[in-house]
């Protein structure tokens, strides 16, 4: 492995179309979604928390743990150049990953669709399976009870599938990391591929190359079936195409949505 980076951002947003059209670069490796930020995590618990550890001392160990982990990223990635690994929470643990990798060259990718139409796509899915609970519906039936309420489960202000990324986001961005986030909106994605892949290598100093999205093909899996096939990672092969979701909603849910994303749809689609 050369280079290691970082894919993020909303659900629902593009990140698997993305993930497939990088992996039309050979020299690329995008992932699904990747437990490698879990297993960074939890090695980082045994480190602070196990009784072993914790008879040692550990700011002597903490280069030897440092090593280690460094090393399991080397060896999981050998055969692999520049990787971008796929996981919402990776945009906040830059500080994690430099003092690890001795670098602060890794970046994210944070992909971004309307707040609005982000709930349209997880609401779509709701009603197209809706023989199955949502698995957190079982923990939280009265969250999903009626429209409005799913509506206020997903952007609470608590660690959701909605709010998670952009808490994330917000925290990265106070901590000063703006500079290695690139955020890439689906609509532009779509509407614009070889521009948008032109940015990406740009960001992460690869060189460019034309690609031939007519060539576009999976090449990344995951068990829609392990969420009850409420969040669909299946692509189009063959064309980039943005279809819109066919989801009214009523006008308090789209004012709901609005006022609690404000201030990243003012950054991203009204500042540019």
């Amino acid at each position: 492995m050369n280079k290691l980076h970082f894919v993020a951002g909303f659900p629902r947003s593009g990140s698997t179309l993305m993930c497939n059209m990088l992996n039309m670069n050979p020299d690329f490796h995008a992932t699904p979604t990747s437990p490698t930020l879990d297993m960074i995590m939890q090695m980082r618990k045994v480190f602070s928390h196990n009784i072993s550890y914790k008879n040692m001392d550990r700011l002597a160990e903490s280069e030897r743990f440092r090593n280690g982990v460094k090393s399991y990223l080397h060896a999981y990635w050998h055969d692999k150049k520049v990787v971008f690994d796929k996981n919402r929470g990776w945009v906040n643990k830059l500080p994690i990953m430099d003092r690890i990798m001795g670098h602060q060259d890794c970046k994210v990718i944070f992909c971004y669709r309307n707040p609005v139409e982000v709930f349209q796509s997880i609401e779509s899915q709701y009603q197209k399976t809706i023989l199955m609970e949502n698995n957190d519906e079982s923990q939280n039936d009265l969250g999903f009870a009626t429209l409005l309420n799913r509506v206020e489960t997903f952007i609470s202000q608590k660690f959701t599938l909605m709010s998670a990324p952009v808490s994330l986001l917000e925290d990265a961005l106070n901590q000063g990391h703006g500079n290695r986030i690139l955020i890439v909106r689906y609509d532009v994605l779509c509407s614009q591929p070889q521009n948008t892949l032109d940015r990406i290598h740009e960001f992460v100093g690869e060189k460019s190359r034309k690609y031939d999205f007519t060539q576009l093909k999976q090449t990344t899996f995951e068990n829609d079936a392990a969420y009850n096939y409420k969040f669909s990672h299946s692509i189009r092969e063959g064309e980039v195409k943005y279809s819109p979701t066919k989801v009214n909603l009523p006008k308090t849910a789209i004012d709901m949505i609005n006022n609690r994303f404000q201030w990243i749809i003012n950054r991203i689609e009204k500042q540019g």
